[in-house]
């Protein structure tokens, strides 16, 4: 490298050198390149020749060595310092003997003379990078310690030798230098130092300071300028030579050197003192060693050392006399100048540093020098011989040392040095306005005298904050704050104003100011007393700083706050210079003070600047504005008071701003230009604390802090910052910082609810009407420059509008030219804006010349290849903004973005934009798809987890579809424009967004089909392409190019990762390593793998991931495709692993292997497939999957019902469980039916494998999964088989049990009752129709083939045989297409329910006649009995009723599993004639609901003692959690209980639950009278006040406390409202009194609930929660209470093949209000509230998620009950009363406007909580529904309360209100419009949900039923019973059903009726409605 020009070879080497890693090969890299080249004298011995004689006078001959060599000579020294301890140390004896070789040369080698360095001569950094290596090696191995101290002392001998001997260019140039490496290597590189190192390296520098030697180095210049052998070169080059040593501070003299001389030999002694910790490799700067260790020094006692030898303490003592004399020397020369001592003596460097050895020594002696004390003293006072900056500090370090070293001396020092600093000694002036610190004298006495304080207090010294609570504060006993009292004395002293007021002052009276009586500051004073004011100032200042570095020393909190609040006193009254030092001084206290001190020091900035005024002379106030910019420069120190300061500094600008506004308008006259001005200065802090870059307000959407950021940009807009005009007030650097200011000011409008952002724009308050009035007209004009097209439009605006409209444009249009264009479309998401004409125009004006100017500045930077970085991230944020729920925002946004890449095509090179654009087009087809694969649950957020995109959507899926239907079409402009300008940039983007994995989805990826598309285009550059396309009419691509080079990649990616992988194997890690060629180790280690994973997998305990499991697989299969022969156990493993897991993902990426490795490995399907077919089987005898009866169909009510609200989690959990279970065997079935397609003509093993699992399977029908989520894979499974058999060749035997098997599986799924699909998966029930129409297809074309007959039996008899099959088949076939088709009408009506055209039509199936229902009844009763029970469900005929009772009351054994057989049995009531001869077998009945069950105890069955036993047994043998909810029917089941089978089970079952217990003992009360008042008995209240006594006689121990507990608890709360009776007539405050009075007497016991809440235990009491509730003759009151309940959590990780996840039971606390009534009967709400429960578990059972909330109400008494309140409701009166006029209203003020997400969501909400109680409010025909019994909850749901108005009795006795339910204007107008998205989904839904209960109507009818004997208001006998069924609407088919609701619907549609009840009650009872 030596043809390099010099500095680029020195570069190169030294990055080589310090960038040497830790990885071998770069070691020998970087080791072979440098050490090769490194050369001693003796290599470099052939150059002499031909040099000069001049060097002959020299001893030892000089050796010429060029500059290129030096170089590799410093560079391997730098490479050393950089090698890692490992490879110094295989090294050592090879680098240390060459490192010594290179110092030792140094002083015999004539360096080049070049000036090709920088910083310092060749010799020096030869010598400086030899010995820092030397020291490096040394450091850490001790034992090179020796030979590295040693070669640097040989060093010192030999260049003092050589500077005695050379001549004057030669130790001026060369050898000097090498001594000032010298003593820079030692101060740097940390080394820890020996006494005997240190006296070897004394004696052989003390030469250099001799006089003589001194005065030979400072003549050297005059020496070679009187030399006659000197020319004008070498003159010239020794001048540019020491010039560049002078311009670094080096002047190359003899004091110079006698200073480093000095500086090093302190430098070695004080790291014997503080040896240093481990030296690192990296890191070695300037002078950081010698740094280090005195700071070392500085901050705690030195080490002790063994000084015993008399040597060295006689070196000691002589080094330090020398320095001692040094400094004498130097100080009286200096007092002997009329002048500052010139550079070159290096005086004052030297006196410091000699301070510092001397003390150095002294420590080492441990003997304090009294020459050095008494100096000391002496130059840290007033009487100091020098006033200079370096010497006094170096005073003050070096009097650390010594206080550290001999604390004796602290008391004595920490006294002197209080003097010192309250002295006025000119080293302490300060300009506290253009120094950036304070002075280091000053900041060093500070540290020095905080040290003192320490030494001297230390053992009650508490060194940070969180100790403060353990000091005590007293002045006289605590010496810290003894002498923080005692300085601000003299701080307050200095104050005059202070001073005088100190008898009243309210400062004197703090108690953090108890030590500045008025008698110390008199004291102070006395002190001060003869120094002039400007001296008095003087102290004042220096007193304000050191009294801050105290408190920063300190660190606590008290002396802290003490300051800050003296000197924040002291401020209000300070003159300009020291109100600067005070401002600086509490700008670092405010980086270190608590949060609450910080917020007083800001403010009083605040209230100083805000205070200003034209008259003050601190007008300006620039001591204060600088301070204030500075505390934001440096805050960085405290980001979490970033903001809290960003606060104050807006608002107070905005103040400020107010204040000009409100003085311009009091007098007209005045000029508030400077005040104007003044403003302005305040951008500075504002811009200094937003340039931080960890602060980023700007993501902050905080609406006060955007409050903030519009008042101070309206304010510049207001005073014209912003403009470039000679007029305006602009600075030079008021525009940049205005534009840095923009970056980080966040979105100027917000999408809020309400008008607010445009009532801040027409009416801001920082915008003053008066004045703005009187200078709007010129920024009008402005705008409309700007504008022009808009000059009629801003003619209109208010003055607040213009300035509005000027923010958007000013600010905008800088930060689009900062590249920040996303933020121009926040201004458009507000509705409010939007709405208003003219604003808007002339805001889509403005966004459009900034988009032009983007443009236009872009254009620029473009061409200077100068784009913002953030251009890219910017482009995708506007991606995301073009998918804005506003129509407005989404514009702006995709004009930009079209404009943007539409003007630089090349920006779609940005893959991180491509994949956007990409992913943005998947989300958005997802989000259009949404409509179909979830209809009534519209998802908002879609997120991409490969781009971190997150979009949020409207829910109007026609706006969905819109988006994506114009970025589409922008996209494909977009890649048009690249594939045209980047083909193989795009492609290759392409091609990587492909290539990239994607979880395992069904879902086709709209990004993928573009990227595939535009990924194998032709572009226009390849033109041959294009021509040939052109000329052929073909249509050409590059498809095989884009999936070879995709393949190529993936392929040759994997092959280096595998020899990467296979480096570190490890036979415990196989599933990270890729499969070799089958070494036999390597394939046990990996059977040992699969096996252990198998059987982790089976217990449970796997750690695995999916993808771990599909890498896992495919190095299987690799493996197994390698293989030459079989290896059948990692087929079996192959196969069993992934069934094994058995989810959705495992199946799918074992689909993937199976098929490559059928593919790659044809000879191995049939041995694949036989482990297949096992695994399947396995899955049979283990239930798992398809065949798994977890979910299979059963009764909703045969599970607990809950008194809470509609839980969607749950639902979404029921589907995701049902499909985690289904989907696994429907994908292999996918698999299976195209191999079958594959194997069918000429593959017979596979064909046999085929038709045994489909047999198999087949035989195994009755565990077949009857979810309603498995209708799809059944018949998909169905048409396998069939397919199995059309293709397989059998004879007629194995071909009718093949037939017969797949229709039995078929006629399975119709032995339950009919079912509708799960969900709101429009896409589902369309997938089942399509399944069972092919597979009705099938059925038609299925008929008996002449198939080959293989039998024992005579030909003769084969005849008969066909003929029986054939006939079977018509009997089998026909009924079975009858079912499918009624299957598939259902399904039809169900996805169509409003039967809408564009939906599609139902099924026209077959139909039979009347006479043909009985024959086929009885074939289907021959193959399933319970399909015939069924069939009746679905078809509603009474011939078939007719014949199915005749079979079931003919053939009852046939059906004793099928329940709902019963009714078929039992008829309507007990024909005993008919019926009784078949109940025999009723005991052998499967158990049926409790609803029907209980009925068993009515008079209609004549207490049949069979029916009775049955009823019986299925009560106990239900749960008691379902028990539990049919309480009031059971306790009216005691009204027949002759023959005490009810009791029975109430005694038993009491025993078992407690809860059960209470409740039925309440609920027994409850019903002993038929009035509110207890006055009319109930005919069977003896038997209920028996039965109550035997329950409570029954309990005892446990049981019976519990029941105390519990009833006393209760008894208490309620008597409670008792005691309210005599209140009634009182105002609600004497009843609130009351309440409160009597509550407080309540003690909650353990255990205790509310029975209104059995599943929580009551822990608190709200005491003071008491509210009287308005009733005319009662007292009902509401309390709260504390209830702790417990919720199971199951966390679950989606990566993991785990399915069950960890369960947790957490416990919650809720408080819960309570209605207490007494005298109002609750049962008929309990009633009504049970079917409303029951509803909800049908809409739950058939995963709708329509909402309902049963809160819970008990009764407890004869008209006492316990009613829970609906928590965070509110009633719809309540909001007529707070005078919201419409729900619409009351919705957007809370949620947000219309385009929300809250807002959408909560729309939601209500429509379908609306549908689930309109339904409700039809069925039960519930009334009085005026607005105090509708609420709305948080979340938007509509709830419904007080049903004291049933079936066929209303209000007054009338049942005026409409027969439907209530549906008025509002509602409909808050759904979005009668022909709105939301009112056609209220309709599907209330339609859906009238279906999904009509066939539980027997349950919920029975259940009403029981309950006649109660007597309760709202039944009329059997004629309510009726009534109700027929509102069920039973005789009609399913669209029949579907099409009556629509005609309740239109009923209730704004029903008059409605509108005047609400007017009735208005009038009444004040209740408003509008």
């Amino acid at each position: 490298m030596d043809f390099l020009e010099l500095k680029i070879h020195q570069r190169i080497l030294a990055d080589i050198a310090s960038n040497v890693s830790e990885v071998p090969d770069d070691l020998r890299h970087a080791n072979t390149l440098i050490s090769s080249n490194v050369r001693t004298r003796t290599d470099a011995g052939e150059t002499l020749e031909g040099r000069s004689d001049k060097e002959s006078s020299v001893a030892t001959p000089r050796v010429f060595m060029p500059a290129s060599r030096v170089l590799c000579n410093i560079a391997f020294g730098e490479l050393v310092v950089s090698f890692p301890d490992k490879h110094i140390s295989e090294n050592i004896d090879t680098l240390m003997p060459a490192l010594i070789d290179v110092l030792r040369d140094v002083p015999h080698i004539d360096f080049d003379q070049c000036l090709s360095w920088e910083e310092w001569a060749l010799p020096d950094q030869l010598v400086y990078s030899t010995i820092t290596a030397l020291l490096r090696i040394a450091s850490s191995h001790s034992g090179y310690s020796v030979p590295a101290t040693e070669a640097i002392c040989a060093f010192v001998s030999d260049a003092v030798d050589n500077i005695k001997a050379g001549d004057s260019l030669d130790v001026l140039t060369q050898l000097m230098p090498a001594l000032h490496g010298m003593y820079r290597a030692i101060g740097s590189m940390s080394f820890t130092w020996t006494l005997p190192q240190w006296q070897m390296l004394a004696d052989q520098l003390k030469y250099i300071c001799s006089p003589d030697m001194v005065d030979h180095l400072n003549y050297l210049i005059t020496d070679l300028v009187e030399s006659e052998d000197s020319d004008e070169g070498t003159l010239q080059f020794v001048q540019t030579f020491l010039a560049r040593y002078v311009s670094r501070g080096r002047p190359l003299s003899g004091y110079f050197i006698v200073c480093c001389v000095i500086e090093t030999l302190w430098t070695v002694l004080a790291q014997a003192l503080a040896p240093p910790l481990a030296t690192t490799a990296a890191g070695v700067s300037e002078a950081a060693a010698a740094n280090r260790a005195w700071n070392s020094l500085m901050r705690q006692a030195a080490v002790e050392l063994d000084v015993t030898d008399t040597k060295t303490i006689s070196a000691l003592n002589k080094v330090t006399d020398y320095a001692m004399q040094c400094f004498t020397d130097l100080l009286v020369q200096i007092e002997d100048m009329d002048q500052e001592p010139s550079l070159d003596t290096y005086a004052w460097e030297t006196m410091s540093e000699s301070l510092k050895l001397a003390s150095v020594c002294s420590v080492v002696l441990r003997e304090l020098d009294d020459k050095l004390f008494a100096r000391l003293l002496v130059l840290l006072s007033d009487e100091a011989p020098i006033s200079d900056n370096l010497v006094q500090e170096a005073a003050l370090k070096a009097t650390t040392i010594i206080v550290q070293n001999f604390p004796s001396k602290a008391a004595l020092l920490a006294a002197h040095l209080r003097r010192f600093v309250t002295s006025p000694i000119p080293i302490f002036e300060f300009d506290f306005v253009s120094e950036s610190r304070a002075p280091p004298p000053l900041a060093a006495a500070a540290k020095c005298l905080a040290l003192c304080i320490k030494v001297d207090d230390r053992p009650r010294f508490l060194p940070s904050f969180s100790d403060r609570e353990v000091l005590q504060l007293a002045p006289g006993d605590d010496l810290i704050m003894s002498n923080m009292y005692s300085l601000l004395n003299y701080v307050a002293a200095t104050s005059k104003e202070i001073y005088e007021s100190s008898s009243n002052s309210q400062l004197m009276n703090n108690p953090l100011y108890q030590g500045l009586d008025r008698h110390s500051v008199a004291n102070a004073e006395t002190g001060l007393r003869g120094l002039s004011d400007d001296q008095k100032r003087l102290v004042g200042i220096s007193t304000i700083s050191v009294v801050t570095r105290l408190a920063l020393e300190f660190r606590m909190e008290e002396v802290t706050r003490l300051t800050v609040s003296m000197l924040l006193q002291r401020l209000r009254s300070a003159e300009p210079t020291v109100e600067a030092a005070i401002a600086y001084n509490l700008v670092d206290l405010a980086l270190s003070a608590p949060e609450s001190s910080f917020v007083d020091i800001i403010r009083a900035f605040s209230m100083i600047n805000r205070s200003a005024n034209p008259d003050d002379p601190r007008f300006s106030n620039n001591m204060v504005l600088a301070a204030q910019t500075r505390l934001a420069q440096e805050l960085h120190r405290r980001t979490e008071l970033y903001e809290v300061y960003l606060v104050e500094l807006l608002t107070l600008f905005a103040d400020k701003g107010v204040a000009i506004q409100n003085v311009k308008t009091e007098n007209h006259h005045v000029k508030i230009d400077d005040m104007i001005e003044q403003l302005a200065s305040l951008l500075l802090p504002i811009d200094a604390l937003l340039s931080h870059e960890d602060f980023t307000p700007q993501f902050n959407e905080s609406p006060t802090l955007v409050a903030l950021f519009r008042n101070m940009w309206f304010l510049c807009i207001l005073f014209h910052f912003t403009v470039d005009d000679k007029e305006a007030t602009a600075m030079d650097w008021q525009k940049p910082a205005l534009s840095r200011i923009a970056t980080k000011t966040p979105a100027m409008v917000m999408e809020e609810s309400h008008d607010s952002v445009a009532s801040d724009v027409e009416y801001n308050s920082v915008i003053r009407q008066d004045y703005a009035h009187t200078v709007i007209s010129k920024h009008r004009s402005f705008l409309t420059k700007h504008i022009s097209l808009r000059s009629s439009d801003i003619r209109g605006l208010s003055s607040g509008q213009i300035i509005f409209l000027l923010t958007m444009h000013d600010m905008e249009s800088m930060r689009s030219a900062a590249g920040l264009t996303s933020l121009l479309v926040s201004y458009f998401i507000n509705e409010s804006l939007n709405r208003h004409p003219a604003l808007s125009a002339c805001m889509e004006s403005i966004a459009e010349k900034v988009i032009r100017g983007c443009i236009i500045d872009l254009n620029t930077e473009a061409a200077q290849q100068a784009l913002p970085e953030r251009l890219s991230s910017e482009l995708r944020a506007l991606l995301i903004c073009s998918t804005h729920r506003m129509a407005k925002a989404r514009d702006v946004a995709s004009k930009f973005l079209n404009r943007l890449i539409s003007s630089f095509p090349s920006l779609m090179c940005d893959p991180p934009l491509v994949f956007a654009i990409l992913e943005v087009l998947t989300l958005l087809r997802q989000a259009c798809d949404n409509e179909f694969t979830d209809e009534f649950n519209p998802v908002y957020e879609f997120e991409s987890r490969r781009t971190d995109i997150k979009l949020h959507l409207t829910d109007s899926y026609q706006v969905r579809n819109e988006i994506l239907v114009q970025l589409q079409r922008n996209a494909n402009n977009w890649f048009d424009l690249a594939l045209g300008r980047a083909p193989v940039e795009l492609q290759s983007t392409l091609q990587k967004y492909l290539a990239v994995g994607q979880p395992l989805s069904d879902a086709s990826e709209l990004g993928a089909s573009i990227a595939e598309k535009f990924g194998k285009a032709i572009g226009p550059v390849q033109r041959q392409l294009t021509s040939l396309a052109k000329l052929s009419n073909w249509s050409l691509d590059k498809a095989k190019v884009l999936t070879s080079q995709i393949a190529s990649k993936g392929y040759f990616a994997g092959e280096a990762a595998g020899l990467r992988l296979a480096s570190r194997a490890a036979s415990d890690r196989l599933e990270q390593l890729p499969p070799q060629n089958a070494p036999s180790g390597e394939l046990t280690a990996l059977k040992k793998k699969l096996s252990n994973t198998l059987k982790e997998i089976r217990s449970k305990t796997s750690t695995l991931t999916v993808q771990d499991l599909k890498r896992l697989l495919f190095r299987c299969a690799a493996t197994v495709i390698s293989l030459n022969k079989i290896d059948y156990e990692l087929l079996h493993y192959l196969v069993s692993i992934p069934f094994e897991v058995s989810t959705p993902s495992s199946i799918s990426a074992a689909i993937e292997v199976w098929t490559w490795v059928i593919a790659e490995k044809p000879s191995i399907e049939v041995a694949l497939m036989t482990e297949l077919l096992s695994a399947w089987t396995d899955t049979i005898k283990n239930e798992k999957g398809i065949f798994s009866i977890n979910l299979n169909y059963d009764d909703p009510f045969y599970h607990p019902i809950s008194y809470s609200p509609t839980d969607k989690d749950t639902i979404d959990l029921g589907t995701n469980h049902a499909r985690r279970l289904l989907t696994p065997h429907a994908l292999v079935l996918q698999m299976l039916l195209s191999r079958l397609q594959a194997a069918r003509y000429r593959r017979p093993g596979v064909m046999f494998l085929l038709q045994h699992l489909v047999l198999r399977s087949a035989r195994a029908h009755q565990s077949f999964s009857t979810h309603a989520l498995a209708r799809e894979a059944r018949f998909s499974f169905l048409l396998f088989g069939f397919e199995t058999l059309r293709s397989s060749h059998l004879d007629s035997f194995c071909e009718h049990t093949f037939r017969e098997s797949l229709y039995a599986t078929a006629y399975a799924w119709f032995a339950v009752r009919p079912q509708w699909s799960f969900g709101a998966n429009r896409v589902q029930i369309d997938a089942d129709v399509k399944v069972l129409s092919e597979f009705l297809s099938y059925l038609q074309a299925d008929s008996i083939r002449d198939a080959l007959t293989v039998s024992s039996l005579a030909p003769s008899q084969f005849n008969l045989r066909a003929s029986y099959y054939a006939s079977r088949l018509r009997d089998v076939n026909h009924p079975l297409r009858l079912l499918v088709d009624n299957e598939i009408f259902r399904l039809n009506v169900w996805a169509n329910a409003m039967n809408e055209p564009k939906r599609g039509t139902d099924h026209i199936g077959m139909t039979l006649v009347e006479s043909s229902w009985p024959a086929l009844i009885r074939t289907l009763w021959q193959i399933n009995p319970a399909i015939a029970v069924h069939l009746t469900e679905r078809f509603k005929l009474n011939v078939i009723r007719s014949e199915v009772t005749k079979l079931v009351r003919s053939s009852t054994a046939d059906v004793l599993d099928v329940p709902e057989a019963l009714n078929f049995l039992l008829g309507e009531g007990m024909e005993v004639a008919a019926a009784r001869r078949d109940l025999k077998a009723i005991l052998s009945f499967f158990l049926r609901t409790l609803t029907l069950t209980n009925t068993f105890f009515e008079p209609r069955y004549k207490s049949d003692p069979l029916l009775l036993q049955y009823a019986h047994r299925v009560l106990e043998q239900h749960p008691v959690e379902l028990t539990f909810f049919f309480v009031p029917q059971v306790v009216q089941a005691l009204r027949y209980d002759e023959l005490g089978y009810v009791s029975r089970f109430i005694f038993e079952t009491a025993k078992i639950s407690q809860l059960f217990c209470h409740q039925i003992i309440w609920n027994m009360k409850a019903n002993c009278y038929k009035d509110d008042s207890a006055e009319i008995e109930d005919p069977m209240k003896p038997v209920l006040d028996l039965m109550t006594d035997r329950v409570v006689e029954s309990l005892s121990g446990e049981a019976r406390a519990f029941y105390d507990r519990e009833f006393g608890f209760f008894n208490e709360v309620t008597s409670i409202s008792g005691k309210l009776k005599p209140f009634i007539k009182k105002t609600k405050p004497e009843k609130k009194a009351k309440i409160d009075e009597e509550m407080a007497k309540i003690v909650v016991d353990v255990g205790v609930y509310l029975p209104s809440n059995p599943d929580g235990v009551v822990v608190d009491v709200d005491k003071k929660s008491g509210r009287p509730l308005q009733s005319h003759a009662k007292a009902p009151f509401m309390a709260t209470f504390k209830v702790r309940k417990e919720r199971v959590s199951i966390e679950k990780d989606p990566e993991s093949l785990g399915d069950d996840g960890i369960e947790r039971r957490i416990e919650f606390d809720v408080w819960q209000q309570a209605i207490f009534k007494v005298g109002d009967d609750c049962r008929q709400d309990v009633l009504a509230l049970q079917i409303i429960a029951m509803f909800k578990n049908i809409f739950t059972s058939v995963g709708l998620t329509l909402y309902l909330y049963p809160y819970r109400v008990t009764a407890t008494a004869p008209g006492c009950g316990v009613i829970d309140v609906v928590p965070n409701a509110t009633s719809r009166d309540e909001m007529g009363r707070a005078k919201v006029n419409d729900l619409l209203d009351f919705f957007v003020a809370k949620y947000g406007g219309q385009d929300t997400i809250p807002f959408q969501r909560a729309r939601l909400n209500f429509v379908q909580s609306m549908a689930a109680y309109s339904v409700a409010c039809y069925i039960l025909q519930i009334k009085d529904r005026h607005n105090g019994n509708i609420m709305i909850d948080g979340e938007g749901h509509i709830v419904h309360i007080d049903f004291g108005f049933l079936f066929d009795i209303g209000p007054g006795g009338v049942k005026f209100e409409p027969s439907s339910f209530k549906l008025n204007h509002e509602m409909i107008v808050l759904m979005g419009g009668r022909y709105s998205q939301g009112y056609q989904l209220f309709q599907h839904l209330t339609v859906k949900a009238f279906l999904a209960i009509r066939p539980y109507a027997d349950q919920l009818v029975d259940t009403v039923q029981l309950m006649l004997g109660t007597g309760l208001p709202s039944f009329k006998g059997e004629g309510t019973i009726k009534r109700l069924r027929d509102r069920f609407a039973l005789g009609l088919n399913e669209r029949q059903a579907a099409e009556y609701m629509m005609g309740v619907i239109k009923n209730a549609h704004e029903n008059v009726r409605s509108t005047v009840y609400d007017e009735f009650q208005r009038l009444q009872n004040g209740i408003p409605y509008k």
